[in-house]
């Protein structure tokens, strides 16, 4: 697991773009034009806690309950092996900016307020450190509280005054939705329900040392990858990936199956009233963004199975059991018949084929503009899928902020997936409200500096803007949202 080492985490590249911005607002304020303000979105995933743990520098599995009695611990820990990435988001609160972190499907936690009142406390006392009032924190109260305003949470999605729709859009992907983003708890009250996807990382992918999560395609493999992978990582070591495999796959299905908790219509109604006090849009924006949702992979087993090969497993079972003893009972003339078996099992690859990922990616990218309509938003930017995006269509922009996690092509980690870090960075008129002109769009941050990469500015009405390559300067933001 060497992408989860230090040398290879981007937390000095966070750090050092989050400066970047802050000069960037500086520069604008001084130029007169008002004080310039930044709303950094941190579009959720931005802690793993589906990883394996670290306990005394080893990698320990676990399946431990997503309740704030193991979460508030993991998150004490994490923020304690991130300082720089912390202490960068200390210095955005400490120059008067705001930070929103959005709940994704991997940090589902941050909606437990014990969660969130650890993180906020850390980045509070960095920005404290960074005033130079670290000395005084006991006596500092007020300021302590003013600074802890700057530090917002969205259990689902955040919605700027100038019309922006911020969401990790996981809702959109059934292996990851959960009926209720506000309230995402099972049977027992304050434990949350677990979604296939965090349970195929807690029991499968995690547990197979050679995949890495952040990079779909080392994972999402064909019969002939992974018997080429097992023929390259372990067929000469002690550890059985059919072993891992097929133990993590039952006891993802068993876990569905029995936490599975059916739609009840009052716990949707608290789901969407409480939607609508954390952000501000109105109610019936809220249930009509709601209904665009994927259900939940519990609903719907026959595709769990598909998506872990335990259909295909069965069935390969059943070939050979049916072509021995087809075999052993018939006469010697008949058993070229036993192959009406195996045959019946590529019939069945190629009537009910597996849905491929990038079906789920191009749901999640229409789902952006229904949730545009649903809000009558000028823009919609999302995550989860690890794809950056950005382009205008018909004065509204739709972006996907990437990721910035530690992807790479190989085990080794020499070649990275992206070579630059992407993020999207909108702006708009200071004081304008609902009526502000936006501008920006996607940007990376490479070797120091910022690049733009799809059209900056709305075109005409009716006129689709496709993403450009050319580097164009940036102005002060409204918003600027990333994936870590």
């Amino acid at each position: 697991m060497r992408y989860r080492q230090a040398p290879y985490s981007p937390d000095s590249e966070v750090a050092a773009m989050l400066d970047a911005l802050r000069d960037e607002m500086k520069q604008g304020t001084a130029r007169g034009a008002g004080r310039h303000e930044l709303t950094l979105v941190l579009n959720g995933d931005v802690f793993d806690f589906d990883a394996p743990r670290v306990i005394d520098q080893k990698s320990v599995f676990h399946d431990l309950p997503r309740s704030a009695e193991h979460a508030v611990p993991a998150m004490a820990a994490i923020l304690a092996d991130h300082p720089v990435f912390i202490e960068a988001l200390g210095r955005v609160v400490a120059d008067g900016h705001t930070v929103v972190f959005i709940s994704g499907n991997h940090d589902v936690q941050l909606t437990l307020p014990e969660v969130r009142d650890a993180i906020r406390a850390r980045v509070v006392e960095a920005a404290l450190a960074a005033l130079g009032d670290a000395s005084r924190v006991a006596t500092s109260a007020a300021s302590a509280s003013a600074l802890g305003e700057r530090v917002v949470f969205r259990a689902w999605f955040h919605k700027t005054p100038d019309g922006i729709i911020v969401e990790h859009g996981n809702q959109y992907d059934a292996y990851c939705s959960y009926r209720y983003p506000m309230v995402p708890f099972g049977h027992k009250p304050g434990e949350i329900q677990p979604t296939m996807g965090s349970l195929v990382c807690r029991l499968l992918v995690s547990r197979m040392g050679y995949f890495n999560p952040h990079v779909d395609s080392s994972f999402m493999l064909s019969a002939f990858g992974y018997l080429a992978h097992w023929a390259r990582y372990y067929m000469f070591s002690r550890r059985s990936l059919a072993g891992a495999w097929a133990l993590g796959a039952l006891r993802t299905v068993v876990e569905l199956v029995r936490r599975r908790q059916p739609e009840r219509r009052a716990r949707l109604r608290e789901c969407l009233t409480a939607a609508a006090q954390e952000t501000g849009a109105p109610l019936r924006a809220v249930a009509r963004h709601a209904r665009l949702f994927a259900p939940p992979a519990e609903d719907r087993l026959r595709l769990v199975a598909r998506e872990l090969w335990l259909d295909r497993a069965l069935l390969a079972l059943l070939t050979v059991t049916v072509a021995l003893v087809w075999l052993l009972l018939v006469p010697g003339w008949l058993a070229p018949a036993a192959l009406v078996a195996p045959a019946g099992l590529v019939v069945y690859e190629r009537l009910v084929p597996k849905l491929p990922l990038d079906a789920t990616w191009q749901r999640v990218s229409r789902a952006a503009r229904q949730v545009a309509r649903a809000h009558r938003a000028r823009a919609v930017i999302f995550g989860h899928t690890h794809t950056p995006e950005g382009v205008w269509e018909g004065g509204l922009f739709f972006g996907n902020t990437g990721s910035w996690s530690a992807a790479f092509q190989d085990v080794a980690c020499t070649k990275p997936v992206f070579a630059a870090r992407p993020l999207v960075w909108l702006r708009s008129d200071p004081g304008a409200g609902s009526a502000a002109r936006l501008s920006g769009g996607l940007v990376t941050w490479k070797s120091g500096r910022f690049e733009a990469l799809s059209a900056s500015v709305p075109p005409p009405a009716g006129q689709r803007a496709e993403p450009q390559g050319s580097p164009c300067p940036l102005q002060s933001p409204a918003t600027a949202a990333l994936r870590t």
